[in-house]
């Protein structure tokens, strides 16, 4: 009997110490450090700088740039766009007796920019169509009323380098003169001078 009472109180102290262990166990942990709350560094948003020249005119005219940043949308299109003559194709003189012999003369073809001093032909517009071919041009630069041989045109006789104008016509690839360019061009309807270049 006296053995008996003994281990049951062994077992009971091996209990108690056993429930301790659990309990310690399942204190609880200590708390987590918390991190710095992280910033992040993105660099400032650029700033672009404006278009060299405006898309369109209050006239509603384009520009040679307006028009070259939305090519596909305007293409076989009847407009207007306002520029600066930087050229006018001019024959070479040939002083050969018999013409034949002399150099194939282009149409009369010449090129607006937006600037009058673009030197840049990638930044130039081909503008055709005014006349067929030279003859009429001088008929018409001597005063006389002269139309291009569809009768569609007339052809002008105050274009000069340097002037502003603006011009209207058919902004196309292929003109039906023959003339074509990748980054399209002008066939002419008619021009207004807007101001005159200054005389060198």
């Amino acid at each position: 009997m006296g053995a008996r009472l003994i281990g049951l109180m062994v077992a009971g102290v091996l209990l108690s110490a056993g429930c301790e262990q659990i309990t310690s166990a399942s204190e609880p942990e200590a708390e987590a450090e918390k991190l710095p709350e992280i910033v992040p560094n993105l660099p400032e948003v650029p700033t672009l700088p404006p278009p060299p020249f405006p898309t369109t005119y209050e006239d509603e005219s384009y520009s040679v740039y307006g028009l070259r940043q939305r090519p596909s949308k305007l293409l076989d299109a009847d407009l207007g766009v306002t520029g600066y003559i930087i050229e006018i194709y001019e024959p070479p003189v040939c002083k050969k007796r018999k013409k034949e012999e002399c150099p194939k003369v282009a149409a009369p073809h010449m090129f607006i920019a937006d600037t009058a001093d673009q030197t840049d032909r990638a930044e130039q517009l081909l503008v055709v169509g005014y006349a067929d071919n030279q003859e009429q041009l001088q008929r018409a630069r001597r005063g006389r009323k002269t139309s291009t041989i569809a009768g569609e045109v007339v052809v002008p006789k105050d274009l000069a380098v340097g002037n502003k104008v603006r011009v209207k016509g058919h902004f196309t690839l292929i003109s039906s003169g023959g003339f074509n360019t990748s980054n399209g061009l002008l066939e002419y309807a008619s021009h207004e001078t807007l101001a005159k270049g200054s005389e060198k």
